[in-house]
């Protein structure tokens, strides 16, 4: 084979034939057909933790707060009390107020993003933390966060006020009560 003055093969100095850049093509797009769904789920799935983890530390702090001030503290939705997905508040106060002139808001948070809802399972009445940090009900509260392509998540928040968030494919019996219903 023919070399040049700078010892590189006529070959190498040509390039590619089309051939080998069509097969080249092909296996890029099959690559990306099997990659482009996986990552589409993975996406799912981290944003549908990072909403129960989000959830999980207003609790939290909604608690602390409580503690911290001797006071009631409430967890609000913007839309109604009960649903979450439009967004939430913590608030000193009961009955608190999101949205009321001169509300004492603790902090807010937006609405929830890719098609999530959430939302407090069978009450009527918004999350409140009494002075020792426990829940102002009479029963433990749940929370369920569904998503169009994932498994749901239920949050438990117990008497004393611990939350706690169970996904919908860990092992559980068809009507344990800690799957959510979505």
């Amino acid at each position: 084979m023919a070399t040049s003055k700078q010892g590189i093969s006529a070959r190498l100095i040509r390039g590619m034939t089309l051939m080998e850049l069509m097969v080249g093509l092909v296996i890029v797009g099959m690559g990306m057909t099997i990659a482009i769904p996986s990552f589409q789920g993975m996406l799912a799935r981290n944003t549908m933790a990072t909403q129960v983890n989000e959830f999980m530390l207003t609790l939290l702090q909604a608690r602390s707060e409580a503690s911290k001030t001797g006071r009631t503290v409430s967890i609000l939705g913007k839309t109604t009390a009960t649903d979450f997905s439009g967004g939430w508040c913590v608030a000193r106060g009961s009955p608190a107020n999101c949205t009321a002139p001169g509300a004492d808001v603790v902090m807010s948070f937006p609405p929830l993003v890719a098609e999530a809802s959430l939302s407090l399972v069978g009450g009527t009445v918004p999350i409140q933390f009494n002075s020792l940090g426990g829940l102002t009900g009479d029963s433990a509260l749940d929370v369920d966060l569904c998503h169009a392509s994932q498994p749901g998540r239920r949050i438990h928040i117990s008497l004393v006020g611990r939350a706690k968030a169970h996904k919908s494919t860990a092992p559980y019996a068809a009507d344990d009560p800690r799957l959510p219903a979505c």
